[in-house]
């Protein structure tokens, strides 16, 4: 038997499905059990212009109106841990991990999530754990207490074009002031991710020592201020350095000049006494010497 929960003000509640997971939800239920059994890929075949322009809006309305991107995530039946991996690692990549972690959460708190399970919990936990089987709302809970973030699911729903708020909301155990983890639901079996790209969250909920969402982009940029201050200065060093050597080297340069200027007129004053004729001067000797000769 399928199985779909929706979580109230009051926690997890039961809606059943049929044995094929095609059953009708339960009033008020949020189905979301057909997801487990669809075929990767099948819901692509069942887009039609209308529900693309319904989508697009959607896409558009939580982008403008909110500030939220989605993000596309691979439709292979592990979309929802895809998304949930995006928001928490950073990498949809890490799905597997993800999975894994939610199974064994569920696993170590069986006494609790069992009862929100009809078929046998082991036979259930072991179908979840396989790449390829969708998640569902009891994993969306058991997510939000792992990583202790609320979950919250956007839907477009017609008749409720002006409405973005989520669908349903996840809580964790604790109280807490951190990011939620959101996720778009498209077409009744694919989950995307939503973010909210003006607020760092990955590494919110792995409970890292000391860890402050986004403090690894402040701390690079405060590196890049520092660095490139750092360059400014030195490039300031660079220059005065270099203007000042060129001022040495131009008082050299003039030095040079003038005392190679004044060597030369040195020189042109020295040619020209030489060219000068000599002049007669008498002398003490000489005037004794003729005086004694007339007498």
């Amino acid at each position: 038997v399928g199985v779909a929960v929706a979580v109230g003000p009051g926690g997890l509640g039961l809606a059943l499905g049929s044995a094929h997971g095609h059953g009708q939800a339960a009033p008020g239920g949020g189905y979301n059990s057909e997801d487990e059994y669809e075929t990767p890929g099948r819901e692509q075949q069942h887009q039609d212009p209308a529900q693309l322009q319904q989508e697009h809006w959607f896409e558009k309305a939580l982008s403008e109106k909110k500030g939220f991107v989605i993000k596309r995530m691979k439709e292979d039946g592990a979309c929802l841990f895809r998304a949930v991996a995006d928001q928490v690692y950073g990498d949809q990549d890490m799905h597997d991990v993800v999975r894994k972690h939610c199974m064994d959460y569920l696993v170590k708190n069986a006494d609790y999530f069992s009862n929100y399970v009809t078929e046998d919990f082991t036979t259930y936990i072991n179908r979840k754990r396989m790449s390829s089987c969708h998640g569902n709302h009891i994993e969306m809970q058991a997510m939000a207490e792992m990583y202790n973030r609320p979950v919250e699911v956007y839907q477009y729903s017609p008749g409720r074009e002006d409405s973005l708020e989520p669908i349903n909301t996840f809580h964790g155990i604790h109280q807490t002031e951190d990011e939620p983890i959101r996720v778009s639901y498209h077409r009744n079996v694919h989950y995307n991710s939503v973010v909210n790209p003006n607020k760092a969250t990955i590494g919110v909920g792995l409970g890292l020592p000391a860890f402050k969402p986004g403090a690894a982009d402040q701390s690079l940029m405060k590196s890049a201020i520092k660095t490139s201050e750092e360059s400014w200065i030195e490039q300031q060093m660079l220059e005065d350095k270099k203007r000042a050597t060129d001022w040495e080297a131009t008082n050299e340069a003039i030095e040079e000049q003038v005392a190679r200027e004044s060597y030369l007129q040195w020189l042109r004053d020295q040619e020209k006494q030489a060219k000068q004729p000599r002049k007669a001067t008498a002398t003490c000797s000489s005037a004794t010497a003729a005086a004694a000769s007339g007498t």
